[in-house]
């Protein structure tokens, strides 16, 4: 007797392992297309795959399961107004974006644009203006489980302290001292040789970094974004890059998404721009399975979901 009827998206089931999930539930029907299927209880997918319903049609839906940590794009409260539960898939990045950090920082800092340049053109040529992170200041803006595993992964350089700044004076593990507030951002952006952005997009962080506290960085800091890209207005980014205000900027992400071809990001010499990829993983969708089948048997078992929004 089928019990429960879900919602999933099958290409974030690791390959072999759709038959293992259907044999562990004999009770549930797991369905593949939702407009077709109205009726379900659950829901597993992609923000933008429940963007393109109305969920007012499905009056059994109990629980959301987005398969991203980013939420600024999912009426949240909304959809906790209908008595629906939602979670997301908050731990399942961070170690991923963490490296793509270190990634951004060494292109920057071991010269690889140049060098890469150099092999197409044959043309051995060294080049002696490397940095190094160590004995560096290093501030991380948001300093939930992405800034966390960032801080984690940067501590074994030996930095002379890591700094996050936060909503609450909270202490948070591997790092030294947290900010607060306005002052603090200011206090923090002047203060990192590295500036790591890992905020999540609300009203609060949007447009949090301008003009006018761009202008306290270092002139040798380097900017790294893989937040989202409103949280930076991207036109005064793009005017202190041009005047080589600072160092140089790597995103991952960018406002809007894609990129314009026509932006002035593609052509500047001190910004490596990549396609909001940094999560890419080859355990990415092994972690999102067995983040599905632990929140899958609270649900069933009346435990507290993970990751509640």
């Amino acid at each position: 007797m089928i019990a429960l009827k879900i919602f999933i998206d099958k290409k974030f089931i690791p390959k072999g392992h759709y038959q293992i999930l259907t044999e562990r539930y004999t009770n549930v029907q797991f369905v593949h297309d939702l407009e077709e299927h109205q009726d379900i209880e659950v829901f597993f997918g992609l923000n933008s795959t429940l963007l393109k319903v109305d969920l007012n049609d499905y009056k059994n839906l109990k629980w959301i399961q987005l398969y991203m940590a980013g939420f600024d794009n999912v009426d949240v409260e909304g959809i906790k107004s209908k008595g629906i539960k939602i979670s997301n898939a908050r731990d399942i990045f961070s170690i991923t974006i963490a490296e793509d950090v270190i990634a951004k920082i060494s292109y920057f800092n071991r010269n690889i644009k140049e060098f890469v340049d150099n092999m197409k053109s044959k043309n051995w040529q060294q080049i002696w203006k490397d940095y190094e992170i160590w004995h560096s200041t290093i501030g991380i803006i948001g300093t939930g489980s992405i800034g966390q595993e960032t801080a984690k992964r940067l501590r074994s350089f030996e930095p002379d302290k890591i700094i996050g700044h936060r909503t609450k004076n909270e202490s948070v593990p591997n790092f030294d001292k947290i900010y607060t507030g306005d002052q603090g951002l200011i206090d923090i952006m002047a203060l990192a040789d590295y500036l790591i952005i890992a905020v999540p997009l609300n009203d609060s962080t949007q447009h949090m970094i301008h003009k006018d506290n761009l202008k306290h960085m270092k002139k040798s800091a380097l900017l790294i974004n893989v937040a989202r890209g409103q949280v930076i207005v991207q036109d005064d980014l793009i005017d202190i890059l041009k005047n080589h205000r600072i160092r140089g900027a790597a995103l991952d992400v960018t406002d809007p998404e894609p990129l314009p071809k026509d932006s002035k990001l593609w052509d500047l010499d001190n910004c490596f721009v990549t396609p909001h990829n940094a999560s890419s993983s080859q355990y990415m969708v092994p972690r999102l399975y067995e983040l599905t089948i632990e929140n899958l048997d609270r649900y069933m078992t009346g435990k507290t979901i993970k990751y509640l929004l």
